[in-house]
Protein backbone atom coordinates (compact mmCIF):
# COMPACT_ATOMS: atom_id res chain seq x y z
CA UNK A 1 0.00 0.00 0.00
CA UNK A 2 1.47 3.59 -0.78
CA UNK A 3 2.07 5.68 2.15
CA UNK A 4 2.12 8.83 -0.07
CA UNK A 5 -0.56 8.11 -3.16
CA UNK A 6 0.08 10.14 -6.35
CA UNK A 7 -4.00 10.23 -6.78
CA UNK A 8 -6.96 9.32 -4.92
CA UNK A 9 -10.10 7.91 -6.50
CA UNK A 10 -13.78 8.25 -5.55
CA UNK A 11 -16.00 5.99 -8.22
CA UNK A 12 -19.46 5.86 -6.69
CA UNK A 13 -22.15 3.00 -8.15
CA UNK A 14 -24.73 6.25 -9.46
CA UNK A 15 -24.33 9.05 -10.95
CA UNK A 16 -23.59 12.46 -8.91
CA UNK A 17 -21.84 10.59 -6.30
CA UNK A 18 -24.24 8.61 -4.74
CA UNK A 19 -24.87 5.20 -3.93
CA UNK A 20 -21.99 2.93 -3.08
CA UNK A 21 -18.39 3.86 -2.93
CA UNK A 22 -14.97 2.69 -3.38
CA UNK A 23 -11.78 4.51 -2.61
CA UNK A 24 -9.07 3.81 -4.55
CA UNK A 25 -5.06 4.71 -4.14
CA UNK A 26 -3.60 1.63 -6.08
CA UNK A 27 -4.22 -0.21 -8.90
CA UNK A 28 -6.83 -2.57 -8.54
CA UNK A 29 -6.72 -5.62 -11.51
CA UNK A 30 -10.16 -6.88 -11.08
CA UNK A 31 -13.19 -4.84 -9.24
CA UNK A 32 -15.00 -7.67 -8.26
CA UNK A 33 -12.51 -7.92 -5.17
CA UNK A 34 -13.89 -4.44 -4.40
CA UNK A 35 -17.67 -5.67 -5.09
CA UNK A 36 -17.66 -2.57 -7.94
CA UNK A 37 -16.96 -4.53 -10.93
CA UNK A 38 -19.45 -2.91 -14.29
CA UNK A 39 -21.48 -0.75 -11.81
CA UNK A 40 -19.26 2.95 -11.52
CA UNK A 41 -21.37 5.76 -12.84
CA UNK A 42 -19.60 8.75 -11.13
CA UNK A 43 -15.61 9.68 -10.67
CA UNK A 44 -13.84 12.26 -8.24
CA UNK A 45 -9.86 12.08 -8.54
CA UNK A 46 -8.13 14.06 -5.86
CA UNK A 47 -4.42 15.15 -5.66
CA UNK A 48 -2.78 12.81 -3.45
CA UNK A 49 -0.04 13.67 -0.56
CA UNK A 50 2.62 12.11 -3.56
CA UNK A 51 1.35 14.06 -6.44
CA UNK A 52 4.01 16.82 -6.32
CA UNK A 53 6.54 13.81 -7.38
CA UNK A 54 4.71 12.86 -10.35
CA UNK A 55 2.36 15.87 -11.55
CA UNK A 56 1.69 13.94 -15.23
CA UNK A 57 -0.05 11.29 -13.36
CA UNK A 58 -3.61 10.32 -14.12
CA UNK A 59 -5.55 7.57 -13.83
CA UNK A 60 -6.67 4.75 -16.07
CA UNK A 61 -10.45 3.01 -16.05
CA UNK A 62 -10.17 -0.32 -17.93
CA UNK A 63 -13.02 -2.15 -19.47
CA UNK A 64 -11.95 -5.66 -18.96
CA UNK A 65 -10.34 -7.13 -15.94
CA UNK A 66 -6.03 -7.59 -15.57
CA UNK A 67 -6.07 -3.77 -17.41
CA UNK A 68 -7.47 -5.48 -20.67
CA UNK A 69 -9.68 -3.55 -23.35
CA UNK A 70 -10.92 0.05 -23.76
CA UNK A 71 -9.58 2.62 -21.39
CA UNK A 72 -10.57 5.78 -20.21
CA UNK A 73 -7.87 8.01 -19.06
CA UNK A 74 -9.21 10.82 -15.78
CA UNK A 75 -6.87 14.00 -14.39
CA UNK A 76 -7.74 15.06 -11.09
CA UNK A 77 -11.22 16.59 -11.24
CA UNK A 78 -14.82 15.92 -10.40
CA UNK A 79 -16.80 13.52 -12.90
CA UNK A 80 -20.81 13.49 -12.08
CA UNK A 81 -21.93 11.34 -14.97
CA UNK A 82 -19.62 9.15 -16.68
CA UNK A 83 -22.60 7.79 -18.82
CA UNK A 84 -22.75 11.02 -20.67
CA UNK A 85 -20.67 12.14 -23.82
CA UNK A 86 -17.53 12.84 -23.93
CA UNK A 87 -17.23 10.07 -21.47
CA UNK A 88 -20.12 7.09 -22.33
CA UNK A 89 -17.85 4.77 -19.99
CA UNK A 90 -20.88 4.13 -17.61
CA UNK A 91 -21.44 0.34 -16.04
CA UNK A 92 -18.50 -0.40 -17.79
CA UNK A 93 -15.20 -0.31 -15.76
CA UNK A 94 -13.27 -3.94 -14.09
CA UNK A 95 -10.02 -2.43 -13.11
CA UNK A 96 -8.00 0.95 -12.82
CA UNK A 97 -4.36 1.56 -12.82
CA UNK A 98 -2.21 5.07 -12.85
CA UNK A 99 -0.03 5.74 -15.21
CA UNK A 100 2.02 9.06 -16.35
CA UNK A 101 0.34 10.95 -18.93
CA UNK A 102 -0.45 14.68 -19.54
CA UNK A 103 -0.31 17.06 -16.47
CA UNK A 104 -3.19 17.55 -15.04
CA UNK A 105 -5.16 20.19 -12.70
CA UNK A 106 -7.18 19.48 -9.77
CA UNK A 107 -8.58 20.30 -6.56
CA UNK A 108 -6.73 19.00 -3.07
CA UNK A 109 -7.87 15.78 -1.25
CA UNK A 110 -6.53 17.06 1.98
CA UNK A 111 -4.08 15.98 4.62
CA UNK A 112 -4.14 12.38 4.89
CA UNK A 113 -3.46 11.63 9.01
CA UNK A 114 -4.34 7.14 9.05
CA UNK A 115 -4.72 4.81 5.65
CA UNK A 116 -7.39 2.14 7.05
CA UNK A 117 -8.25 -1.04 4.96
CA UNK A 118 -10.95 -2.44 6.25
CA UNK A 119 -11.78 -6.41 5.17
CA UNK A 120 -15.22 -7.98 5.39
CA UNK A 121 -13.95 -11.41 6.42
CA UNK A 122 -11.39 -12.35 9.37
CA UNK A 123 -7.52 -12.49 8.35
CA UNK A 124 -7.73 -9.76 6.00
CA UNK A 125 -9.50 -11.59 3.54
CA UNK A 126 -12.98 -10.81 1.41
CA UNK A 127 -13.83 -8.10 -0.28
CA UNK A 128 -11.75 -4.64 1.23
CA UNK A 129 -12.01 -0.50 1.17
CA UNK A 130 -9.85 1.66 1.92
CA UNK A 131 -10.54 4.95 4.03
CA UNK A 132 -8.70 7.77 4.29
CA UNK A 133 -11.31 10.16 6.09
CA UNK A 134 -14.42 10.06 7.81
CA UNK A 135 -17.18 7.65 7.08
CA UNK A 136 -20.93 8.13 7.93
CA UNK A 137 -22.34 5.50 6.64
CA UNK A 138 -20.59 2.35 5.83
CA UNK A 139 -23.48 1.36 3.21
CA UNK A 140 -21.23 4.49 0.63
CA UNK A 141 -18.36 1.87 0.91
CA UNK A 142 -20.31 -1.81 0.80
CA UNK A 143 -19.43 -2.51 4.54
CA UNK A 144 -22.35 -1.48 6.28
CA UNK A 145 -22.17 -4.50 9.59
CA UNK A 146 -19.55 -6.19 7.49
CA UNK A 147 -15.96 -5.85 8.56
CA UNK A 148 -14.56 -8.53 10.39
CA UNK A 149 -10.80 -7.17 10.49
CA UNK A 150 -8.90 -4.54 10.06
CA UNK A 151 -5.45 -2.55 9.57
CA UNK A 152 -4.65 0.95 10.24
CA UNK A 153 -1.19 2.61 10.10
CA UNK A 154 0.40 5.90 9.56
CA UNK A 155 -1.07 8.42 6.73
CA UNK A 156 1.73 10.72 5.18
CA UNK A 157 0.78 13.48 7.26
CA UNK A 158 0.25 11.45 10.93
CA UNK A 159 0.22 14.27 13.45
CA UNK A 160 3.18 14.47 16.10
CA UNK A 161 0.39 14.52 18.86
CA UNK A 162 -1.08 10.91 17.45
CA UNK A 163 -4.41 9.81 15.95
CA UNK A 164 -7.33 8.24 17.30
CA UNK A 165 -9.70 6.24 15.01
CA UNK A 166 -13.48 5.68 16.82
CA UNK A 167 -15.73 2.90 15.34
CA UNK A 168 -19.34 3.46 15.71
CA UNK A 169 -22.29 0.53 15.61
CA UNK A 170 -24.44 2.88 14.28
CA UNK A 171 -24.17 5.10 11.25
CA UNK A 172 -23.36 9.03 11.62
CA UNK A 173 -21.44 7.95 14.39
CA UNK A 174 -23.96 7.09 17.06
CA UNK A 175 -24.02 3.96 19.69
CA UNK A 176 -21.71 1.75 20.90
CA UNK A 177 -18.23 2.80 19.88
CA UNK A 178 -14.42 1.33 19.54
CA UNK A 179 -11.26 3.58 19.72
CA UNK A 180 -8.36 2.37 18.46
CA UNK A 181 -5.22 4.77 19.03
CA UNK A 182 -2.17 5.10 17.20
CA UNK A 183 0.33 7.55 19.95
CA UNK A 184 3.51 9.31 18.29
CA UNK A 185 5.67 6.01 18.85
CA UNK A 186 3.18 3.93 16.91
CA UNK A 187 3.50 2.84 13.44
CA UNK A 188 0.20 0.76 12.77
CA UNK A 189 -1.98 -1.35 14.60
CA UNK A 190 -3.89 -4.54 12.85
CA UNK A 191 -6.68 -6.66 13.94
CA UNK A 192 -7.10 -9.79 12.80
CA UNK A 193 -10.51 -10.74 13.80
CA UNK A 194 -13.04 -7.87 15.59
CA UNK A 195 -15.27 -11.23 16.36
CA UNK A 196 -12.91 -11.88 18.81
CA UNK A 197 -11.78 -8.65 20.89
CA UNK A 198 -13.34 -7.78 24.37
CA UNK A 199 -15.36 -5.53 22.03
CA UNK A 200 -16.68 -8.06 20.25
CA UNK A 201 -16.99 -5.36 17.28
CA UNK A 202 -17.33 -8.04 14.27
CA UNK A 203 -19.96 -7.13 11.64
CA UNK A 204 -21.21 -4.21 13.77
CA UNK A 205 -19.43 -1.19 12.30
CA UNK A 206 -21.80 1.40 10.55
CA UNK A 207 -19.45 5.05 10.56
CA UNK A 208 -15.81 5.80 11.04
CA UNK A 209 -14.39 9.15 12.45
CA UNK A 210 -10.69 9.60 12.05
CA UNK A 211 -9.36 12.09 15.15
CA UNK A 212 -5.90 13.86 14.38
CA UNK A 213 -4.86 15.03 18.12
CA UNK A 214 -3.53 18.49 18.19
CA UNK A 215 -3.67 22.22 19.62
CA UNK A 216 -5.70 24.74 18.11
CA UNK A 217 -6.47 28.58 18.43
CA UNK A 218 -9.40 30.07 18.75
CA UNK A 219 -10.71 33.65 18.70
CA UNK A 220 -14.10 34.29 20.37
CA UNK A 221 -15.77 37.69 19.60
CA UNK A 222 -17.99 38.84 21.52
CA UNK A 223 -21.03 41.36 20.50
CA UNK A 224 -23.58 41.09 23.73
CA UNK A 225 -22.83 40.84 27.28
CA UNK A 226 -26.03 38.59 27.35
CA UNK A 227 -24.42 35.68 25.81
CA UNK A 228 -23.63 32.60 27.43
CA UNK A 229 -21.52 31.25 25.14
CA UNK A 230 -18.05 32.61 26.24
CA UNK A 231 -18.42 30.78 29.33
CA UNK A 232 -19.31 27.34 27.62
CA UNK A 233 -16.16 27.69 25.52
CA UNK A 234 -13.96 28.71 28.44
CA UNK A 235 -15.10 25.09 29.99
CA UNK A 236 -13.84 23.19 26.90
CA UNK A 237 -10.35 23.14 27.28
CA UNK A 238 -9.28 19.68 25.79
CA UNK A 239 -11.94 18.51 23.10
CA UNK A 240 -11.70 14.77 22.48
CA UNK A 241 -7.71 14.75 22.94
CA UNK A 242 -6.79 17.87 21.16
CA UNK A 243 -6.11 21.26 23.01
CA UNK A 244 -8.10 24.52 22.99
CA UNK A 245 -6.34 27.45 23.47
CA UNK A 246 -9.06 30.75 23.96
CA UNK A 247 -8.53 34.46 23.38
CA UNK A 248 -12.00 36.51 24.49
CA UNK A 249 -12.85 40.09 22.42
CA UNK A 250 -15.49 42.22 23.03
CA UNK A 251 -16.54 44.04 19.83
CA UNK A 252 -19.53 45.99 21.18
CA UNK A 253 -18.92 49.45 23.04
CA UNK A 254 -22.79 50.37 23.06
CA UNK A 255 -24.61 49.96 26.17
CA UNK A 256 -27.68 49.86 24.31
CA UNK A 257 -27.00 46.93 22.75
CA UNK A 258 -25.82 45.09 26.33
CA UNK A 259 -21.98 45.35 25.36
CA UNK A 260 -19.27 46.94 27.91
CA UNK A 261 -17.64 50.05 26.70
CA UNK A 262 -14.57 49.13 28.72
CA UNK A 263 -13.62 46.26 26.92
CA UNK A 264 -14.57 46.82 22.78
CA UNK A 265 -11.91 46.21 20.85
CA UNK A 266 -11.75 46.69 17.06
CA UNK A 267 -10.80 43.73 15.34
CA UNK A 268 -9.16 44.88 13.24
CA UNK A 269 -6.51 45.33 15.61
CA UNK A 270 -5.80 41.62 16.14
CA UNK A 271 -3.42 39.91 13.82
CA UNK A 272 -5.86 36.58 12.67
CA UNK A 273 -2.71 35.12 11.48
CA UNK A 274 -2.73 33.55 15.80
CA UNK A 275 -5.40 31.65 14.91
CA UNK A 276 -7.66 28.80 13.88
CA UNK A 277 -10.60 29.56 14.41
CA UNK A 278 -12.84 32.26 14.48
CA UNK A 279 -16.09 31.89 16.56
CA UNK A 280 -18.61 34.74 16.20
CA UNK A 281 -21.22 34.38 19.51
CA UNK A 282 -24.99 35.11 19.21
CA UNK A 283 -25.16 38.27 17.75
CA UNK A 284 -21.22 39.18 17.82
CA UNK A 285 -21.69 40.86 14.32
CA UNK A 286 -23.95 43.28 15.14
CA UNK A 287 -27.64 43.77 16.08
CA UNK A 288 -30.24 46.22 17.04
CA UNK A 289 -28.97 48.55 14.32
CA UNK A 290 -25.96 48.16 15.23
CA UNK A 291 -22.74 46.83 12.86
CA UNK A 292 -19.61 45.83 14.14
CA UNK A 293 -17.34 43.75 12.13
CA UNK A 294 -17.17 46.88 9.29
CA UNK A 295 -13.44 47.48 10.28
CA UNK A 296 -12.67 43.72 10.02
CA UNK A 297 -14.70 42.49 6.68
CA UNK A 298 -11.81 41.92 4.48
CA UNK A 299 -9.55 40.41 6.93
CA UNK A 300 -12.09 37.61 7.92
CA UNK A 301 -12.73 37.19 4.51
CA UNK A 302 -8.51 36.67 3.76
CA UNK A 303 -8.47 34.73 6.85
CA UNK A 304 -11.03 31.69 5.61
CA UNK A 305 -9.46 31.91 1.89
CA UNK A 306 -6.00 31.16 3.67
CA UNK A 307 -7.93 27.86 5.06
CA UNK A 308 -9.21 29.80 8.24
CA UNK A 309 -12.83 28.52 10.10
CA UNK A 310 -15.30 30.88 11.26
CA UNK A 311 -18.33 29.85 13.30
CA UNK A 312 -21.35 31.79 13.55
CA UNK A 313 -24.23 31.58 15.78
CA UNK A 314 -27.62 33.35 15.43
CA UNK A 315 -27.38 36.76 14.23
CA UNK A 316 -29.72 39.93 14.00
CA UNK A 317 -31.65 40.73 11.26
CA UNK A 318 -32.30 44.25 11.93
CA UNK A 319 -28.47 45.82 11.46
CA UNK A 320 -29.28 48.84 9.35
CA UNK A 321 -31.79 51.10 10.07
CA UNK A 322 -34.54 50.43 6.93
CA UNK A 323 -31.77 48.52 5.12
CA UNK A 324 -31.97 44.89 6.91
CA UNK A 325 -29.10 42.67 7.14
CA UNK A 326 -25.18 43.23 6.96
CA UNK A 327 -22.54 40.52 6.45
CA UNK A 328 -19.68 42.10 4.54
CA UNK A 329 -17.46 39.61 6.44
CA UNK A 330 -19.55 36.68 4.35
CA UNK A 331 -18.87 36.69 0.75
CA UNK A 332 -22.34 38.07 -0.28
CA UNK A 333 -21.98 39.58 -3.27
CA UNK A 334 -20.91 36.65 -4.90
CA UNK A 335 -23.29 33.85 -2.72
CA UNK A 336 -25.87 36.01 -1.42
CA UNK A 337 -27.26 35.58 1.86
CA UNK A 338 -29.61 37.04 4.05
CA UNK A 339 -30.68 36.87 7.76
CA UNK A 340 -34.64 37.38 8.81
CA UNK A 341 -36.65 37.69 11.96
CA UNK A 342 -37.88 34.50 13.63
CA UNK A 343 -38.59 32.44 16.39
CA UNK A 344 -37.63 29.63 17.98
CA UNK A 345 -38.82 26.91 15.68
CA UNK A 346 -38.12 22.70 15.53
CA UNK A 347 -35.22 21.69 13.20
CA UNK A 348 -35.10 19.04 10.79
CA UNK A 349 -31.33 17.79 9.97
CA UNK A 350 -30.66 17.15 6.30
CA UNK A 351 -28.00 14.30 4.61
CA UNK A 352 -25.32 16.87 4.77
CA UNK A 353 -25.88 18.02 8.14
CA UNK A 354 -25.86 14.28 9.10
CA UNK A 355 -22.32 13.79 7.93
CA UNK A 356 -20.85 16.12 9.51
CA UNK A 357 -21.64 14.58 13.26
CA UNK A 358 -22.24 18.09 14.65
CA UNK A 359 -25.16 16.84 15.61
CA UNK A 360 -24.37 13.25 17.06
CA UNK A 361 -20.50 12.88 18.51
CA UNK A 362 -19.77 13.42 20.79
CA UNK A 363 -23.27 14.34 22.04
CA UNK A 364 -26.23 12.55 20.83
CA UNK A 365 -28.27 16.18 20.42
CA UNK A 366 -31.73 16.45 20.32
CA UNK A 367 -31.86 19.42 18.26
CA UNK A 368 -35.36 20.57 19.26
CA UNK A 369 -34.41 21.56 22.46
CA UNK A 370 -32.18 23.93 21.43
CA UNK A 371 -33.17 27.65 20.67
CA UNK A 372 -33.02 28.98 17.46
CA UNK A 373 -32.73 32.73 16.68
CA UNK A 374 -33.16 35.01 13.62
CA UNK A 375 -32.36 32.52 10.31
CA UNK A 376 -30.77 32.58 7.05
CA UNK A 377 -32.41 32.52 3.58
CA UNK A 378 -30.55 32.10 0.48
CA UNK A 379 -31.01 30.46 -3.40
CA UNK A 380 -27.18 30.26 -3.86
CA UNK A 381 -26.68 26.14 -3.68
CA UNK A 382 -22.75 26.82 -3.02
CA UNK A 383 -24.01 26.62 0.55
CA UNK A 384 -24.37 23.38 1.63
CA UNK A 385 -27.50 23.63 3.80
CA UNK A 386 -27.15 21.43 7.43
CA UNK A 387 -30.45 22.01 9.34
CA UNK A 388 -34.01 23.61 8.18
CA UNK A 389 -36.93 24.63 9.69
CA UNK A 390 -39.11 21.95 10.15
CA UNK A 391 -42.62 24.43 8.21
CA UNK A 392 -43.71 25.03 5.79
CA UNK A 393 -40.51 27.54 4.60
CA UNK A 394 -38.04 24.94 5.31
CA UNK A 395 -35.35 27.88 5.24
CA UNK A 396 -31.78 27.37 6.57
CA UNK A 397 -30.62 27.71 10.53
CA UNK A 398 -27.92 25.78 9.36
CA UNK A 399 -25.09 26.18 6.65
CA UNK A 400 -21.66 25.30 5.57
CA UNK A 401 -19.72 27.67 2.74
CA UNK A 402 -16.66 26.93 1.85
CA UNK A 403 -14.34 30.44 0.73
CA UNK A 404 -11.03 29.70 -0.70
CA UNK A 405 -9.11 26.90 1.14
CA UNK A 406 -11.80 27.53 4.53
CA UNK A 407 -15.39 27.28 5.49
CA UNK A 408 -17.99 29.41 7.30
CA UNK A 409 -20.22 27.09 9.35
CA UNK A 410 -23.40 28.58 11.18
CA UNK A 411 -26.44 27.50 13.11
CA UNK A 412 -29.08 30.01 14.22
CA UNK A 413 -28.37 29.13 17.90
CA UNK A 414 -29.63 31.87 20.37
CA UNK A 415 -27.35 31.60 23.87
CA UNK A 416 -28.57 35.23 25.40
CA UNK A 417 -29.60 33.47 28.86
CA UNK A 418 -28.64 30.37 31.24
CA UNK A 419 -31.33 28.08 29.89
CA UNK A 420 -30.89 28.65 26.66
CA UNK A 421 -27.23 28.25 27.43
CA UNK A 422 -27.48 25.09 29.31
CA UNK A 423 -29.19 23.26 26.60
CA UNK A 424 -26.67 24.05 23.54
CA UNK A 425 -23.30 22.71 25.89
CA UNK A 426 -23.17 19.69 24.63
CA UNK A 427 -23.91 20.95 20.82
CA UNK A 428 -21.10 23.46 21.56
CA UNK A 429 -18.60 20.70 22.71
CA UNK A 430 -20.10 19.12 18.81
CA UNK A 431 -19.53 22.19 17.26
CA UNK A 432 -15.49 22.63 18.35
CA UNK A 433 -15.09 18.67 17.24
CA UNK A 434 -16.42 19.85 13.97
CA UNK A 435 -14.57 23.10 13.52
CA UNK A 436 -11.38 21.13 14.65
CA UNK A 437 -11.48 18.06 12.15
CA UNK A 438 -12.09 21.05 9.65
CA UNK A 439 -9.20 23.22 10.94
CA UNK A 440 -6.91 20.32 11.02
CA UNK A 441 -6.96 19.67 6.94
CA UNK A 442 -7.29 23.47 6.41
CA UNK A 443 -5.95 25.77 8.93
CA UNK A 444 -1.97 27.39 7.53
CA UNK A 445 -0.65 26.63 11.08
CA UNK A 446 -1.59 23.48 11.47
CA UNK A 447 -0.07 22.29 7.74
CA UNK A 448 3.21 24.22 9.51
CA UNK A 449 2.85 22.04 12.71
CA UNK A 450 2.34 18.92 11.32
CA UNK A 451 5.01 19.01 8.72
CA UNK A 452 7.51 20.42 11.69
CA UNK A 453 6.00 17.22 14.00
CA UNK A 454 6.54 14.85 11.06
CA UNK A 455 9.90 16.05 10.41
CA UNK A 456 10.59 15.40 14.19
CA UNK A 457 9.18 11.94 13.87
CA UNK A 458 11.32 10.64 11.08
CA UNK A 459 14.46 11.58 12.21
CA UNK A 460 13.69 9.94 15.40
CA UNK A 461 12.72 7.06 13.38
CA UNK A 462 15.51 6.51 11.31
CA UNK A 463 17.63 7.14 13.98
CA UNK A 464 16.02 4.49 15.71
CA UNK A 465 15.86 1.78 13.33
CA UNK A 466 19.62 3.21 12.20
CA UNK A 467 20.84 1.98 16.64
CA UNK A 468 19.14 -1.03 16.01
CA UNK A 469 20.92 -1.93 12.71
CA UNK A 470 24.54 -1.24 13.78
CA UNK A 471 23.74 -3.01 16.92
CA UNK A 472 23.26 -5.96 15.11
CA UNK A 473 26.04 -5.58 12.70
CA UNK A 474 28.32 -5.31 15.76
CA UNK A 475 26.90 -8.52 17.77
CA UNK A 476 28.05 -10.57 14.24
Amino acid sequence: MPLSPRLIVEAYEHPFFRGKKVTLIEPVADLRELGADNIISSIKIFKGPGFASAPNYKAVFYEGPNFQGRALVLGPGFYPDIHAYPYNFGNRISSVSFSPVLPPTAPDYGLIPVIIEVFRDVEYRGPKNVILRDVGNAEEIGLNNAISSLKIQRGPNFPFRGCRVIFFERPYFRGRSMTIELNPREFSKDIVNLHHIPERFGDVISSIKILPEGEFNVLVVEGDTRCQEPGILASLTEVQGSKINYDFVMVNGNRDNFGDPDRAVKLSSINLDNYDIIWLTWNASGHDREYFLEDAEGMIRDFVARGGIVWCSAMDDNIVEGKGWRGGWLPVEKHPITVVNSEDVNVQITDAGWRTGMFTWPNEIDVNALYTDDHWVTKDWRYEILARRADEKREPVSFQLKWGNGYYVGFALDTRDAKRAEAARPFIENVLCYLISLAWQTSPRQRMRTARGLSDVTIGVERYRYEIISARLRRR
